[in-house]
């Protein structure tokens, strides 16, 4: 790795002192290829893992190889390189492999047209389309550009591009914007984190101070027919 040189003025005589300055490494942090000191002590953060993109925070996306472990990372900057949208960081998304921002026209197009693509995949059989037709009026609404955050029923990536009281859940084959659960309405109890991705109707989470439980009144003796409401804590 080369150096740079830091001068400084010396005393009498002008005579100069070159140091070597060091670029590139950071305190705690190992570079690719070294080995840990012996008797140096380990890193103190963890990584958070994570089966997909939702578990992970609104800034990070949820990444590891086939068959390993997946943990969350830090979202990739305008101009990193990508191979989904889900990798760039809020306001940008994945183009030819590159982290590029939303143009407000762009940004309508790409969901409206991702969403029905998939749709039409998934529908080849229908023969009047009754059904995808349907589907596509609720789901792909294109975000209105003069909200900051999108509606209900906008087509979303995640819960940070829904308006305050959303989330981003998935309905059929895509992600859209729906209202955060309130006192007493159905939720779904997931055993582990990360269930909710098999959901084809995925609800949100109950709202703030509130907490999925087993319904008030509820002796079914099956656990898993027992009803879910968010109740108080």
């Amino acid at each position: 790795m080369a150096a740079s040189l830091n001068w400084e003025p010396g005393g009498a005589g002008g005579r100069q002192r070159h140091w070597p300055k060091r670029e590139g490494s950071r305190m705690g942090t190992p570079r690719e290829g070294s080995h840990p000191v012996e008797g140096a002590a380990p890193p103190t953060v963890q990584p958070y893992v994570c089966l997909e993109d939702d578990d992970c925070a609104a800034d990070e996306f949820c990444y590891g190889s086939r068959g390993g472990m997946k943990i969350c990372l830090s979202c990739r900057k305008r101009r990193k390189r990508c191979i989904r949208d889900a990798m760039c960081c809020p306001g940008n998304y994945c183009n030819n492999g590159i982290c590029v921002p939303y143009e407000p026209e762009q940004h309508d197009h790409l969901h409206h047209g991702d969403v029905e693509e998939t749709l039409m995949d998934n529908f080849p059989h229908d023969p009047d389309h009754s059904t995808l037709e349907t589907h596509l009026k609720r789901t792909t609404t294109p975000s209105r550009m003069h909200h900051l955050k999108g509606q209900e029923g906008d087509v979303c990536l995640r819960s940070s591009d829904c308006s305050e009281g959303l989330c981003c859940a998935r309905h059929f084959w895509s992600k859209i914007c729906k209202p955060v659960l309130k006192e007493g309405q159905v939720c779904t109890k997931h055993k582990r984190k990360g269930s909710h991705g098999l959901e084809i109707f995925q609800r949100c989470d109950c709202g703030e101070s509130l907490t999925c439980r087993t319904q008030r009144g509820d002796h079914t003796t099956s656990k898993s027919n027992r009803l879910h409401t968010c109740q108080r804590h």
